[in-house]
């Protein structure tokens, strides 16, 4: 039988182990994130060392990393709360097939039929009160902030750019956002830039270039393929979009591969890199609702989604942080029968570099 004392005692703390979070865009499905999030800010395993977002997943790393920069987690996942909550719309009371038509009619208008510098003249972004509300840019700037990296889509260019601590804006976070088809560009430095998703969702290169942690965790939003070619214009629409928004992190996945194949045995970052991931969610739960619906329902259902996935993972994998990958990306990220040529536009990783 233990002794009272010795009952009584605190127990060691054990460290917390360091991780990057790479966080996927898409709209509402960013909801999802705000789980995974909640969950990991609340363990006593893991630590966030750095995180890198586009869009949604932009704006979500943006309010984690305002926040820890004043060392709270607790404050973190008070200010994600906050945030999708003020977002959220209340639901539309229509039957199904009402809603069906009015999710076509949108998508029509998401093809190109109606401009936003027609239906949006003034440029007014919804997300800009929210925005300004729940992240702290100043902190993000400051030099207690783990380090984030937001990829914006320079529209003249069509190049990635990625926005680090230093240079953080509310403008920077709009633009990693800004779907062309509802809202106009978003101009910084004199430059017009589209949402980032189309060029890194999320970027990994800043990420092992910093060298802030060593494993990596892709919070991925994309659901996996079905498994039948969608038939009926909408699913074809929407399939079309995933592809479109997960083939910078499959080009990425596939150079990180290649680049290991290259350096063989040699002890290297990015041999020393372990990838995880979170996600995505079931294709199923996604085919419920849009990325554009914000109901209350629809984002508590998303959250709870990503909280399970999040306890699920580390349950699963918190003892392999450090020690080993758990993300098969030859199986998760490469075709069977593909020769693992690398791409020509497949992004640097010159390493190491510490700028923030």
């Amino acid at each position: 039988m233990i002794p009272l004392l010795q009952r009584l005692q605190p127990r060691p703390q054990t460290a917390r182990k360091s991780i990057g979070l790479a966080l996927q865009g898409g709209g509402s499905w960013g909801a999802y994130t705000w789980g995974v999030l909640d969950v990991i800010l609340a363990s006593r395993r893991v630590a966030i060392a750095q995180l890198s977002g586009t869009s949604a997943g932009a704006i979500n790393a943006a309010i984690v990393a305002g926040a820890l920069a004043k060392g709270s987690p607790v404050r973190a996942r008070e200010a994600l709360a906050a945030f999708w909550r003020r977002i959220t719309a209340p639901s539309l009371p229509l039957s199904e097939p009402v809603q069906q038509a009015w999710r076509e009619t949108f998508g029509v208008w998401l093809l190109g039929v109606v401009s936003p510098y027609q239906a949006n003249p003034l440029g007014i972004h919804p997300l800009r009160d929210a925005i300004e509300a729940h992240v702290d840019i100043e902190a993000i700037r400051s030099g207690s902030a783990p380090p984030l990296f937001v990829t914006l889509t320079n529209v003249r260019t069509g190049l990635p750019r990625v926005i680090s601590n230093a240079e953080m804006s509310v403008e920077a976070l709009l633009a990693s956002a800004c779907l062309p088809q509802l809202f106009q560009a978003v101009e910084i430095d004199g430059e017009p830039y589209w949402d980032g998703a189309y060029l890194g969702n999320p970027a990994l290169a800043p990420m092992i270039r910093s060298g802030a942690a060593s494993d990596l965790v892709v919070v991925q939003l994309v659901p996996e393929g079905p498994e039948e070619a969608p038939r009926d214009a909408l699913s074809i629409r929407r399939r079309v979009g995933e592809i479109v928004f997960n083939a910078s992190l499959v080009a990425e996945m596939q150079a990180i591969a290649t680049l290991r194949d290259a350096t063989g045995s040699r002890k290297t970052a990015m041999r020393d890199l372990r990838l995880h991931r979170i996600g995505p969610p079931r294709r199923e739960l996604l085919q419920q609702g849009s990325t554009l619906e914000r109901s209350r329902i629809w984002l508590e259902r998303l959250r709870a989604e990503g909280r399970a996935a999040a306890k699920a993972f580390i349950a699963r994998h918190a003892a392999d942080l450090g020690v080993r990958e758990t993300l098969d990306i030859a199986a998760t990220f490469t075709a069977p029968g593909n020769d693992g040529g690398a791409a020509a536009n497949e992004p640097s990783y010159a390493l190491p570099s510490t700028e923030r």
